[in-house]
């Protein structure tokens, strides 16, 4: 079963487990000693947050529930019917499983219109063209994507 509840600063140790579960591979060529690293995750996290805070201040952060166990992060910034997929990620236990896929549709559901930013290397690029995203532009390392209700 697939839950969303409001994360709080309760959750940020988990938040940042998420965060770097999906940021590690960039970092691991650069054979940092892990506690520099750790404090580099860290510092990108803390300014990720502000980011987001300042860009999306009425967003919706929540944590992704699968089955009882917390799996992943995300944040949606939603006017009317149109959603903003701020970010997303599962942890790497349950990523290629289905539950993004499942996530989207749950958005889909809930709007006509959904955008979104994704790295061009990023692999949720293949899933999101599958699920009907298409590209509107590019701003290189990044790629707007959009899905339409039609």
């Amino acid at each position: 079963m697939l839950v969303f509840t409001e994360a709080t600063q309760q959750d940020e140790v988990f938040l940042f487990e998420v965060f770097k579960s999906t940021k590690m591979e960039e970092f691991i060529p650069m054979n940092m000693p892990e506690e520099q690293l750790e404090m580099l995750l860290h510092m990108q996290f803390r300014a990720q947050q502000m980011s987001y805070r300042s860009h999306y201040p009425s967003a919706h952060h929540g944590i992704i529930t699968i089955d009882g166990q917390q799996a992943g992060y995300i944040i949606t910034d939603q006017h009317g019917d149109e959603i903003r997929l701020v970010f997303i990620a599962l942890l790497p236990d349950f990523r290629n499983q289905g539950y993004g896929t499942a996530i989207l549709e749950q958005l889909k559901d809930k709007a006509t219109v959904i955008s979104l930013q994704v790295a061009e290397q990023n692999p949720a690029r293949q899933l999101y063209r599958k699920l009907g995203f298409t590209e509107q532009s590019q701003a290189t390392p990044y790629v707007i994507m959009q899905w339409q209700r039609k």
